[in-house]
C-alpha cells in the first residue's frame, strides 16, 4: 500500500501556510496556551485542505476478482437452458476464496439474476429476460455497471451467440479499458427438422392493373414435402403442394393489382417434417396507386344521395357503409383518400372507427368532410371524441354565441339490476354531461332505487373535480322507483334562476305505472323539459317514451350500454336549444379559398338552417352565417385535411343547392382539397429490417437542398413512434427505430421547407416472427468481438477461473475523510476561541506539574552515581521516619499532660466548692 497525490504541486503551499498562521499568531490577544493550541489547530486545518485539494489517495493491488456470467435466455436457447445452468453452477463451484461472483440473464434486456457475492450458492436461473431478441451490447453494459472499481474483473459469456439486436463491439473499448478477462462458453443451437419462410417479396409500389410477380424464398434443413398458402389481403390466391429441399427453395407467382391502396401479401408454409412453427409465415406490403377512393357514411337512408349523385358525375369511385358498417382497421382505411359522413350521429359509429380515424387523418393523411344535419355535431355526440379533435370546429357554442344559463339535474337508477359495468357507464355519462356544463351553469345528481338520494345537490358546475369524485361514489342497490325520484328533481330544479332547465332520467327496470300526468304538467308549466333513456330490454320503453315525448324531451334505447355516455353529452347540448336554427339566410364569404374556385364569384344561393358551431383558432371560416356562425371551414390536422359543412346536403336545408348548377363544383373543389397530397414519382421511401432495427430510406430526385424530414411510425398495436431522418446524401435520408412487435408497421415521411410540406411518401414494413426463430443466423458480431476485445471461447468450467488476470490498482481517495477531520477541527477552533475555558488555572496547574517534574530531574543522575543517591535517599527517608516518631511521642505525652491538667483543675474546684 501506498500513498498517491494527483497534484503533488499544491503540496508548496504547506510550510507557507504554517509559517503564516505562526506569524499572523502575534495578533491573537490571550494566554499563551491558548494562542499555541489555536496556532496548531488552524496548522492543522489548512494542512488537510491543501492535502485534500491535492488528490491524495491509498492506492493498493486489488486481491478480489468479480466474475460475472452472462447466462443467454432469449428464445433461440430455450432447449439448452440446463446446459447453462450446469455450465455456471460448476464453474462457481471451482472458484477460490478472493472470488466474487454474480449471474445476469438477458435476451432483449439484461435482468440481474444474482448479485456479486462470495457465496457460491448458485442453482439454476430464476429471472426471466423478453426472450424476443439477443442483445448482447445490453449485456455487458449491465454487467459493467455490477462490477466494483477495487477488484479485477472478469466477463463469462454463456450463449449461441446469435446477436440480433445491439451491436456489441461498440463496448470493446470499454473491456480494454477495464482490463476485463473476456470468455465465451458458446452453446451451439439446438436444431431440430426445420422449415422458415425466409422472405416474401413484391414491388413496393404498383399501378392499378400492373401484373407483377411475387416471390418466395423457403429455407429448409430437410427435405420434406409442404404445402403452400398464398393470401393477398384476407383473400386466398394460391395453394399449392412442393417438394422442399435442403437450403433455399425459391418460388414465384403472378398476380394483377386489381385495387388501389396498401395490399398485403402473407404466406403459409406447412411442411411435413417441421419442428418449429413460429417461422412457417411472413408477409410483405404493396401500395398499388389509383384514382382517389373515397369513403361515403350515412346513418339514415336518403342522407347521402345527393353526396353519391355528384361522385358519380365526377367518375370518382367511391364505396357507401352504414356508420355501423365503418373501417375498423387502420389498414382497411387506408385505401380511402377521404371520408365523407352524412349527418352520422357518434353514437351509431362503432368505437374501432374513431379509435383509428384520428391516426387515419394525422399520420396517413386521409381526409374528412363532415356534412351537417340534426343528428351530427354537438347534437350527434361528437364533443370529446375523436371526431371533435379532427375537425376544425368545437361542438359548443363559444364566444357571443354563448348559451344562455342552464340547470341540468340527472336521475340515475341505481337499483340492483344496475350492478356492473352499467353503473359505472352511468357515472362516466354524469361526468360527460358536467363536462359540457359551463362554471356558471348548474348541475344535480339524484339516485333513486326503492328511495331517492341526492348524490350531487344542485349547484354551480364550478368544482368539476369535487363533483367528479361525487359521483364516483354511487353504489347499486335496491329496487326500482321511478316517480317519488323524478318529482324531486322537478322540486329542486323549479328553483333554479336558469333560463334552460332539463332532467335526464335514465333506467333499466319498470316503476310506477301512474301518476306522471300530473307531475308532467306542472314541468310544462313551469319550461322544464325530460329526456329519458331506456337501457335493456328489461326496461319500460313505453312509459319512458311517454314521459319524453309529453315533457317535450327526447328519448333514448339503447341495450349498448357503451352508448350512455355519449347520449348524455348530447342530451346537455340538445337541451340549450340554440344549436338548431331552423332559418333561412345566405352564407357570407368571409375567407377566399380554392374551394369556391368557379362556384363563389357571383354569389351563393341561400340555405334554410344549420347546425351551430365554434371554429377552432387556426382554423380558417370561408363561409358564415348571418350571425356569424361557420357554415364550412376547413384546416389541416398533421398530414391530413378536414372540412366541416354545418348544414345539410340532403334537401331539408339545403334545397337550394341541390338544383344549383355549381353545386357540383363546390363538392369536387371540397373533395379534392382533402384529397390533394404530396405523392410524387420523384420521392421514394423504402424500409427494411435489419439486426433487430427497421431502416428508413427517403430519397427525393428532385431537390439536393436539405429539407427537414421526418417518418410517422404506426406499429401492430396502433401505438405512434416519430423518428427524423437525417442527411445522408445529396437528396437522400435516412433513419431507424426500434422494433418491439411483431407485425405490420404502417411508415409514412413528410418533408418540410420553411414549415410547409413539400413532398409526402407513405410505405410499410412487416416483422413476421422474431429472428430467435431463425434456422440459421450468418451473423459473425461474436467473433469480431472477441477479436477485437482480445476475448476468448472455453470449452470447459475449469477454464473459468484459470489464466492471469490484468492487475488492478484498488484506490481510495482521502479528500473526504481529510475535510471531515479538518471540519472537526475548525469546530474545535470555534470552540477555543469562543467558550470561557479557564486557561489560566490550567496553566499554573501545568506549572505546577512542570516544576514537580524539574525537581524529579535534579534527583536523577548519571548511572555511576546513582547508588549514592540511592543510600542519600534512604538515609533522608530513615531521618524522617525518626522525626516522625519522636513527633508523635511528643505528641503523645502533651496529650497526656492536658488531661492530667484538666483532672486537677476539676479536683480544685471541688475542694473550693467546699
Amino acid at each position: 500500500m501506498k500513498l498517491e497525490v494527483l497534484h503533488p504541486l499544491i503540496l508548496i503551499f504547506i510550510p507557507l501556510v504554517v509559517i503564516y498562521v505562526v506569524y499572523m499568531s502575534k495578533y491573537i490577544k490571550t494566554n499563551k496556551l491558548r494562542k499555541k493550541l489555536i496556532v496548531v489547530l488552524r496548522s492543522i486545518i489548512l494542512t488537510l485542505m491543501i492535502l485534500s485539494l491535492s488528490g491524495i489517495s491509498m492506492v493498493w493491488k486489488a486481491q478480489n476478482t468479480t466474475t460475472i456470467f452472462l447466462a443467454d435466455t432469449s428464445h433461440s436457447m430455450n432447449q439448452n437452458k440446463d446446459k447453462v445452468e450446469s455450465f455456471i453452477k460448476s464453474a462457481v463451484s471451482k472458484k477460490s476464496a478472493n472470488d466474487l461472483v454474480g449471474v445476469v440473464s438477458f435476451g432483449e434486456d439484461a435482468v440481474v439474476d444474482s448479485f456479486v457475492s462470495p457465496k457460491n450458492s448458485f442453482a439454476k436461473l430464476e429471472a426471466q429476460a423478453n426472450g424476443t431478441y439477443t442483445n448482447i451490447e445490453n449485456a455487458l453494459t449491465t454487467s459493467l455497471s455490477l462490477m466494483g472499481e477495487n477488484t479485477k474483473k472478469r466477463i463469462v459469456l454463456v450463449s449461441d451467440g446469435e446477436e440480433n439486436e445491439g451491436k456489441s463491439e461498440k463496448l470493446v473499448p470499454s473491456l480494454k479499458e477495464q482490463g476485463i478477462d473476456f470468455k465465451v462458453y458458446k452453446i451451439k443451437k439446438t436444431l431440430g427438422e426445420d422449415v422458415q419462410v425466409e422472405d416474401i417479396s413484391v414491388p413496393q409500389t404498383l399501378r392499378i392493373g400492373q401484373k407483377f410477380n411475387v416471390g418466395v424464398n423457403i429455407k429448409s434443413n430437410v427435405n420434406t414435402s409442404a404445402k403452400i398458402v398464398l393470401f393477398s389481403d384476407t383473400q386466398k390466391k394460391v395453394e399449392q403442394k412442393v417438394q422442399l429441399n435442403k437450403g433455399n427453395n425459391r418460388f414465384v407467382f403472378r398476380d394483377i393489382a386489381e385495387n388501389g391502396g396498401f395490399k398485403t401479401y402473407k404466406v403459409i408454409v406447412d411442411a411435413d417434417k417441421d419442428s418449429e412453427s413460429k417461422n412457417n409465415e411472413s408477409s410483405t406490403f404493396t401500395n398499388v396507386k389509383d384514382k382517389p377512393r373515397i369513403l361515403v357514411i350515412t346513418d339514415k337512408q336518403g342522407e347521402a344521395s345527393e353526396i353519391v349523385k355528384m361522385l358519380k358525375a365526377s367518375n370518382m369511385d367511391y364505396d357507401i357503409v352504414a356508420a355501423v358498417g365503418a373501417p375498423t382497421t387502420i389498414k382497411s382505411l387506408s385505401k380511402y383518400k377521404s371520408i365523407i359522413m352524412c349527418n352520422v350521429s357518434a353514437e351509431n359509429l362503432n368505437d374501432e372507427f374513431l379509435n383509428i380515424l384520428e391516426s387515419y387523418v394525422k399520420d396517413l393523411g386521409g381526409g374528412l368532410i363532415a356534412v351537417g344535419g340534426n343528428n351530427s355535431y354537438a347534437l350527434g355526440g361528437y364533443f370529446k371524441t375523436p371526431l371533435e379533435k379532427v375537425l376544425p370546429v368545437y361542438m359548443d357554442m363559444r364566444g357571443k354565441k354563448e348559451m344562455p344559463d342552464m340547470a341540468l339535474n340527472l336521475v340515475i337508477d341505481r337499483s340492483g339490476s344496475m350492478d356492473g359495468a352499467k353503473i359505472d357507464l352511468a357515472k362516466e355519462a354524469a361526468a360527460r354531461s358536467l363536462d359540457a356544463l359551463r362554471e356558471k351553469d348548474e348541475i344535480g345528481v339524484l339516485t333513486f332505487d326503492d328511495s331517492q338520494y341526492w348524490v350531487v345537490e344542485r349547484q354551480k358546475a364550478a368544482d368539476k373535480k369535487k363533483i367528479r369524485n361525487d359521483i364516483g361514489t354511487i353504489r347499486s342497490g335496491g329496487g326500482t322507483s321511478i316517480l317519488p325520484a323524478l318529482e324531486e328533481a322537478y322540486q329542486s330544479i323549479k328553483q333554479s334562476n336558469a333560463k334552460i332547465k332539463h332532467i335526464i332520467l335514465l333506467t333499466d327496470g319498470q316503476g310506477e305505472r301512474n301518476g306522471f300526468d300530473e307531475l308532467i304538467d306542472r314541468m310544462n308549466k313551469d319550461n322544464i323539459t325530460v329526456s329519458t333513456v331506456s337501457v335493456g330490454q328489461d326496461s319500460d320503453r313505453l312509459l319512458l317514451e311517454n314521459i319524453a315525448k309529453r315533457a317535450k324531451g327526447r328519448f333514448y334505447y339503447t341495450d349498448e350500454g357503451t352508448n350512455i355516455p355519449r347520449i348524455f353529452a348530447k342530451e346537455a347540448f340538445m337541451a340549450s336549444r340554440t344549436y338548431l336554427n331552423n332559418k333561412e339566410f345566405t352564407p357570407i364569404i368571409q375567407s377566399s379559398h380554392t374551394i369556391l374556385q368557379g362556384a363563389g364569384e357571383n354569389g351563393l344561393p341561400s340555405l334554410l338552417g344549420y347546425i351551430g358551431a365554434s371554429p377552432k383558432n387556426t382554423a380558417k371560416v370561408i363561409l358564415k352565417s348571418d350571425e356569424e356562425d361557420p357554415i364550412l371551414t376547413v384546416w389541416r390536422y398533421g398530414l391530413g385535411k378536414t372540412v366541416a359543412w354545418n348544414s345539410d346536403m340532403n334537401g331539408k336545408w339545403s334545397a337550394n343547392y341541390i338544383g344549383w348548377n355549381k353545386n357540383i363544383t363546390l363538392w369536387q373543389n371540397m373533395i379534392n382539397w382533402t384529397i390533394e397530397n404530396y405523392d410524387d414519382d420523384n420521392v421514394m421511401l423504402e424500409a427494411s429490417i435489419k439486426d433487430g432495427k427497421g431502416e428508413i430510406h427517403l430519397t427525393n430526385k428532385n431537390s439536393s437542398e436539405v429539407l427537414n424530414t421526418e417518418a410517422e411510425i404506426i406499429t401492430p398495436s396502433m401505438k405512434k413512434l416519430k423518428v427524423n431522418l437525417n442527411p445522408s446524401s445529396p437528396g437522400e435520408y435516412s433513419g431507424e427505430f426500434n422494433l418491439k412487435e411483431t407485425g405490420v408497421y404502417i411508415i409514412k415521411a413528410k418533408q418540410l421547407k420553411n414549415g410547409e410540406m413539400v413532398s409526402a411518401a407513405m410505405t410499410g414494413a412487416n416483422l413476421p416472427y422474431s429472428p430467435e426463430y431463425k434456422m440459421y443466423n450468418e451473423n459473425n458480431s461474436l467473433d469480431l468481438l472477441l477479436k477485437e476485445s482480445g476475448g476468448i471461447y472455453i470449452s470447459t468450467p475449469d477454464e473459468v477461473f484459470k489464466g492471469k488476470i490484468e492487475d488492478v490498482l484498488g484506490k481510495r481517495y482521502l479528500t473526504e475523510i481529510l475535510l471531515i477531520i479538518a471540519l472537526i477541527l475548525f469546530v474545535l477552533d470555534i470552540a477555543l476561541r469562543r467558550l470561557n475555558l479557564p486557561f489560566e488555572r490550567i496553566e499554573e496547574k501545568l506549572s505546577k506539574i512542570k516544576k514537580y517534574h524539574v525537581k524529579d530531574k535534579k534527583k536523577i543522575v548519571k548511572s555511576d552515581d546513582k547508588k549514592v543517591k540511592v543510600h542519600e535517599n534512604n538515609d533522608i527517608n530513615k531521618h524522617h521516619t525518626d522525626e516522625s516518631k519522636v513527633n508523635k511521642k511528643v505528641r503523645e505525652k502533651g496529650k497526656e499532660q492536658s488531661q492530667k491538667e484538666m483532672l486537677d483543675t476539676t479536683a480544685l474546684l471541688k475542694n473550693k466548692k467546699k
